[in-house]
């Protein structure tokens, strides 16, 4: 049997090839020991005043390693072996880029005196080594990055290393720094290890005021760390310090990064002080005035746990997550063996689970990553230790799920294998791909060599997650949300900002449709309309609470007034999100929402791509052609007369595309189900005259028929692609996924714009949605050259055509998006463009049984 004793903190990853280097001193250490019991094998832990913060003192704990022939459960997946030379002692969770690939950092290991590395990873597990630290002269680059990346708006990375720097008073301060996907690096701050604060070692958030975030986790005025703001021009300003209040009452020793609430303010945990001295959760606006929400050990025998390294996540349903290290009910470890909680942005905190419940702690133990909520809603993380792996002294860790109520499944135990190639010890929490696959590291273990006891691995896992279906609930369309003041808006988004909107309970909505019930909206289908104060380089939307996506939902370049459809699911509190890259005005209008599958919901079936009318075309059947729409008058559109529909349907709703050609610049044009009131929406607007399309899902009026209104003389287009009605035979639910970039011509071989067709392979792409989908939701964006005529999407197959449809025009040149809904057959779509143009393709969702 082989047996080594690992010494590991959290502030300091221990190389396994150099001496030691020294801890500063801490200010204040809270006494806590830990010991792991498990069987009859015993690890001793560690005094917390021992070490150089006492948050940590256990984080890495003492445990044993010992070799011997397990299992391998087939849900996971070794994709990359650390060698040292590549990376070592991954300590952070990857982030997945817009590019489809993932990166990450490793604390040790690489080119330069074993510092660290940042790397990219395909999904395939082909890594690339992007940078390693210290290739500057005494480190000044930075040194043993700790925390995970965060992908700017701008496309590069940002991060923090632990260690280096060129301001350091004391030695190893720490950096914060800027990466290109290509790996340019670019050190923006150096911590000075006194008055700023030393040890960076949680990520940063970029909050929205288009600044990142983030803490150290000692030094600082107090000496008992900071939270800080930085601009991606590297300006730091320290927004507060710890240890501003007796006894430390506000907490020490922030361990953890960031996470900015639907609310806008900050939320983090402190792994030491508060009102027991075991750590705190804590709000902080983007001000600096921080609010203690808890103090852990508030209850006897700190059964709600005590000293949390990890940060928080907020759940759709508005609450915070957290994990606390040690503490909780469970008797196996001498101060408890860690905990799951729950806390509201008020400050009530249940505990859902203590650690090491079962028997010699199966469950795991020492949990000190954040979670992450999943796609099913349920929670996923790890432990570092405990777990039903025998071959280390302690269990080498685990990989759990945990309902928001507190039910926790094992999902897997590390070193299941001799030798532990599965890999051990995992520090890091878990990200979920935009696949639906989850993907994480190991801080030890895996079979790359190098390491006395393996350099780490990175590992995907594949849970099976039965998505909940969602189906169609279709509204009268009613405006939510418009933010210009001649409205009653609260003024519009500044320019690199974003705002959060709940749309349940906007005053819009209490005044325009006081009747809608949302409450049970997990999706929501909107138009999203921009006016623009200046230029508008994008606009995205995305659900609140979950980390901002790299795509854009619409662009207008020359400041016009632009609309699109988009299908946004609900996030936390059933808020969304809405970033503006420039000063913009926001209208959003819904005319429907997805909800869990009951007997008011409708299902989705797909139609090959059809024209249904078009107001040039005097052979389309009657009240489908000519004349043209006059301005300032409504016309009904009997659209069932149309052959693209089969006889004998009843849809309750329908997926349009529409598309105007004004005779003169169009204030506006609204569509709405035929027999009631006009609403006070817009579906499109083209007040520069161009040909304009736009997406909308409209339900169905009397008859079956729409009714549209034009502000000014336009002819109109309009093709289907599906329609919803009453689940049955053939029937679809949607699946929301992460938005992801499918293809982005831009990036594709040299780079050149296209012409023709195209055909683009969704399945296989990185988004990589599943090959049930039998639809799929895009937001198509082009860059022509110069005029597009037209772009079409439609399902690949050996014997489709192409149907005589558009999906969007760019007639004047100008970058432009759609949503569109695309059957699929064989997880290809086929693009033609009638003039040379890149195109851009974003996945959010998909329409499968």
């Amino acid at each position: 049997m082989l047996a080594r004793r690992l010494e590991r903190s959290a502030q300091l990853p221990i190389n396994r090839h150099k001496p030691r280097i020294p801890a500063p001193s801490v200010r204040r250490a809270s006494t806590l020991t830990l010991g792991l019991r498990i069987g009859a094998a015993r690890v001793e832990g560690c005094d917390m005043n021992s070490v150089s913060l006492s948050k940590i003192a256990c984080l890495l704990v003492v445990f044993c390693v010992s070799m011997a022939i397990g299992t391998t459960a087939q849900m996971l997946t070794t994709l990359v072996n650390f060698s040292d030379a590549n990376g070592a002692d991954s300590f952070a969770p990857l982030i997945q880029g817009t590019d489809g690939n993932f990166y990450g950092t490793t604390a040790d290991g690489g080119a330069n005196q074993d510092s660290g590395t940042v790397f990219k990873m395909t999904p395939g597990g082909a890594l690339t080594t992007l940078y390693s630290f210290c290739n500057q002269a005494s480190c000044a680059d930075g040194a043993a990055p700790q925390a995970g990346l965060a992908q700017g708006t701008d496309g590069n990375f940002y991060g923090t290393t632990a260690y280096g720097g060129t301001n350091c008073i004391r030695r190893h301060c720490g950096t914060v720094f800027k990466i290109t996907p290509a790996g340019v690096l670019t050190t923006l701050h150096s911590f000075d290890g006194v008055d700023d604060g030393n040890h960076p070692s949680g990520g940063l958030v970029e909050a929205s005021d288009n600044n990142f975030y983030g803490t150290t986790s000692g030094a600082g005025p107090n000496g008992a760390g900071t939270i800080f703001q930085i601009t991606t021009g590297g300006t730091l300003t320290t927004i507060y310090s710890f240890c501003s209040q007796d006894s430390c009452a506000d907490g020490q020793f922030p361990v953890a990064g960031l996470i900015q609430g639907s609310d806008g303010n900050l939320y983090g945990t402190t792994s030491g002080g508060g009102a027991n001295g075991y750590g705190t959760v804590f709000r902080i606006s983007l001000a600096g005035s921080l609010t203690t929400l808890y103090s852990f050990c508030a209850q006897a025998n700190c059964t709600d746990g005590a000293i949390p390294v990890a940060g928080l996540v907020q759940g759709t349903d508005g609450n915070l997550y957290g994990s606390t290290q040690m503490g909780g009910s469970s008797t196996n470890c001498n101060g408890g063996c860690g905990t799951i909680f729950e806390i509201t942005s008020g400050g009530s905190l249940t505990p859902l689970y203590s650690f090491c419940a079962q028997a010699n702690c199966t469950d795991g133990a020492v949990p000190v990553a954040a979670l992450v909520q999943g796609t099913d809603g349920n929670l996923y993380g790890s432990t570092q230790m405990g777990g039903s792996g025998t071959n280390c002294n302690g269990g080498c860790g685990t990989l759990f799920e945990i309902t928001t109520a507190g039910a926790l499944s094992s999902l897997y135990s590390f070193c299941a294998q001799a030798n532990c190639p599965d890999g051990s010890s995992p520090v890091a929490g878990l990200i979920q791909a935009s696949s639906g696959t989850f993907y994480g590291t190991t801080q030890l273990g895996g079979s790359g060599g190098g390491c006395n006891d393996g350099c780490g691995t990175v590992f995907s896992l594949s849970v099976g997650i039965v998505l909940s279906p969602l189906q169609f609930v279709p509204v009268v369309p009613c405006r939510l949300v418009d933010t210009r003041i001649v409205s009653g808006g609260t003024g519009p988004i500044a320019g690199g900002t974003f705002e959060f909107f709940n749309l349940p309970q906007t005053p819009q909505k209490a005044q325009n449709c006081p009747t809608l019930d949302l409450s049970s909206a997990a999706a929501y289908s909107l138009n999203v309309t921009v006016v623009p104060q200046v230029p508008l380089g994008y606009l995205t939307v995305w659900p609140a609470g979950r980390n901002r996506p790299n795509v854009s939902t619409l662009n207008s370049l020359d400041g016009r007034v632009k609309a699109n459809a988009a299908i946004v699911p609900a996030g936390a509190s059933q808020a969304i999100s809405v970033f503006a890259s420039n000063t913009t005005d926001v209208v959003i209008d819904i005319d429907g929402y997805f909800a869990p599958v009951s007997d008011a919901t409708l299902a989705f079936y797909p139609l090959t791509p059809c024209r249904v009318a078009d107001t040039r075309n005097a052979s389309k059947p009657p009240g489908l052609g000519p004349p043209y729409l006059q301005g300032k008058t409504q016309r009904d559109f009997p659209v069932l007369n149309s052959p693209c529909f089969p006889q004998g349907l009843n849809p309750a709703a329908y997926s349009f595309n529409f598309t105007v050609v004004p005779h003169v610049p169009l204030g506006y044009l609204t569509v709405w189900p035929a027999g009631q009131p006009q609403p006070g929406v817009s579906t499109l607007n083209a007040l520069t005259g161009t040909t304009t399309a736009n997406a909308a899902i409209v339900p169905a009026g009397m008859n079956g028929d729409i009714d549209v209104f034009a502000s000014n003389d336009t002819d109109v287009v309009i093709d289907v692609n599906g329609y919803f009605a009453a689940p049955g035979a053939g029937g679809l639910s949607l699946y929301p996924v992460a938005p992801c970039r499918v293809i982005d011509t831009r990036t594709v071989g040299n780079g050149q714009p296209f012409v023709g067709e195209l055909t683009v392979d969704v399945v296989d792409s990185p988004c990589a949605p599943p090959s049930t989908a039998q639809a799929y939701t895009f937001n198509a964006t082009v860059v022509p050259s110069g005029e597009l005529g037209y772009l079409t999407l439609w399902p690949d197959c050996p014997t489709c055509q192409q149907p005589g449809v558009s999906t969007l025009n760019a007639i004047d040149g100008a970058i432009t998006s759609n949503m569109a809904i695309v059957p699929n057959i064989d997880g290809s779509t086929d693009a033609f463009a009638s003039n040379l143009t890149q195109l851009i393709l974003d996945i959010s969702s998909y329409f499968a049984p």
